[in-house]
């Protein structure tokens, strides 16, 4: 049994790796747009304008030479080296590995394990990321950098620990790994620009590589960091930033109500409606990243969608609509709440012209979830502080653009996940925001939002649960 002392210390390094990675993460959303090139860019979901795009940056496997072994060695190379740390320098019991651990984990075969939420939910995919990207970063494409991450959380699960091989571990290294990757991997390259030299070149070089260590690391190795390239073509990103009072009701309670700083980010890659420009996965993706903060009791989200293919259908004289599959993450993180999910899904986003002066935009979205997890008060019954499972989610989202100026916006997404490691339950989340903005110059705008977060448990062996929490959010956002 771990003391109290040992085990708040543990949760407090947690936080602050946690914290650590939002930092980083706050380079995609706060930074970039000062390292991105201005292009006069808009977005609009009903333009049939091309934005183009440097596509041999940001797909650099398009015209450099591909080194499949290279990338091999960095995978078996990396594994080795977080190995070594946790064996010699934290000394971690799990890293005491043998002959006789390897050949037992071969022949036991896989297990769920009992690591914390934030380790296998976020922390996993982290380094998933860092596999697929040594494959990106020398050359591969898309799905010829997708078996490096397989193979690289494989090798870690039979050979780097004296544990049984973990599904969920395995799961959310490889299939979130990916989508982390791609992600990191396009970013980090729209921040490099070969043609800026001294403090900016150096700001870029830097933040590139925090963001994507795997390729700081082979343009380090391969002289690129200070070679002298061609002027950064244009790029196809959005940001919007967004802060204020984030002010939550706890089981809707007015009385009972806490107060937050909010700060957000948005990042969009390209337009969604763009299809003929989507010849290769994640040509369009979102991220969210929000971070509701006091003393201590963060509230944490981060939220990413890429499109796998789309295609345009026709429903509508006057509307503009496409559907497509998706690779999405979620994940929600505070003291009283934690949840997450990979899943693929599919979608029709439309968007229609009701008026001279009336927009609607709209989506419908169904997904397989392939691994999701949500604390339970009773998943310590079975030594655990979460569920964990496969599920279904549905979402549907609603916006009425009045003249551009004005926004009425209405999503909400609700999730089922069947357990499967934990207290034996079907768990229900369910997620809604309602807002409106008003844009009171150039591109920024104010505006109040109200959130409802439910959670239902339909539990085997204990008592049903039924939480409920709202909000209610005032900010002013910044489109860039």
């Amino acid at each position: 049994m771990i003391n109290n002392g040992v085990d708040s210390y543990i949760l407090k390094s947690k936080i602050t790796i946690l914290r650590w990675m939002w930092m980083k993460l706050l380079i995609i959303i706060f930074i970039s747009p000062l390292l991105i090139i201005p292009q006069n860019i808009t977005t609009s979901l009903d333009t049939n304008e091309v934005i183009t795009d440097s596509l041999t940056k940001l797909n650099p496997s398009k015209n450099e030479v591909k080194n499949p072994w290279l990338a091999t060695t960095e995978v078996i190379g990396l594994n080795i080296l977080v190995w070594a740390n946790s064996k010699y320098i934290t000394q971690k019991d799990w890293a005491d590995i043998s002959l006789s651990s390897i050949k037992i984990n071969l022949q036991s075969g896989f297990t769920w394990d009992n690591d914390s939420f934030l380790m296998n939910q976020f922390l996993h995919p982290y380094h998933g990321a860092s596999y697929y990207n040594s494959a990106r970063s020398n050359g591969l494409n898309f799905w010829e950098s997708i078996p490096y991450s397989l193979g690289g959380s494989l090798m870690w699960e039979y050979f780097m620990e004296n544990e049984r091989p973990s599904y969920n571990d395995f799961i959310n290294t490889s299939i979130s790994g990916i989508t982390l990757g791609e992600i990191s991997n396009r970013i980090s390259n729209s921040i490099i620009d070969e043609s800026t030299f001294g403090l900016e070149r150096i700001i870029r070089e830097v933040s590139s590589t925090l963001l994507n260590p795997m390729n700081g690391f082979n343009r380090l190795m391969r002289g690129e960091m200070w070679k002298n390239g061609e002027k950064k073509k244009k790029t196809n990103l959005h940001f919007t930033f967004a802060a204020g009072t984030h002010n939550v009701f706890i089981d809707k309670d007015i009385d009972n109500n806490e107060q937050y700083l909010t700060l957000r980010g948005d990042l969009d890659y390209g337009n969604p409606f763009e299809v003929n420009k989507h010849k290769n996965p994640f040509d369009f993706f979102t991220v969210h990243a929000e971070a509701n903060l006091r003393n201590g009791d963060d509230i944490w989200a981060i939220i990413a969608s890429g499109v796998i293919t789309d295609s345009k259908i026709k429903l509508f004289d006057n509307s503009n609509n496409i559907i497509g599959i998706y690779k999405e993450i979620d994940f929600y993180f505070n003291d009283i709440c934690k949840f997450s999910s990979t899943s693929i899904s599919s979608q029709l986003i439309n968007t229609t012209k009701l008026s001279p002066n009336l927009k609607m935009q709209n989506y419908f979205g169904l997904a397989i979830i392939i691994m999701g997890a949500t604390n339970s008060a009773y998943a310590i019954e079975s030594n655990k502080e979460y569920n964990l499972g496969p599920g279904i989610n549905g979402k549907i989202g609603v916006n009425l653009l009045f003249d551009e100026n004005v926004s009425f916006y209405f999503n909400y997404k609700r999730n089922w996940i069947h357990t499967t490691s934990g207290a034996e339950s079907e768990e229900f989340i369910g997620l809604l925001n309602s807002g409106l903005s008003y844009n009171i110059f150039s591109q920024s705008h104010i505006g109040i939002e109200y959130l409802i977060y439910e959670r239902y448990g339909d539990y085997k062996h204990f008592p049903n649960t039924n939480n409920s929490n709202s909000a209610l959010r005032f900010y002013i956002k910044q489109v860039i």
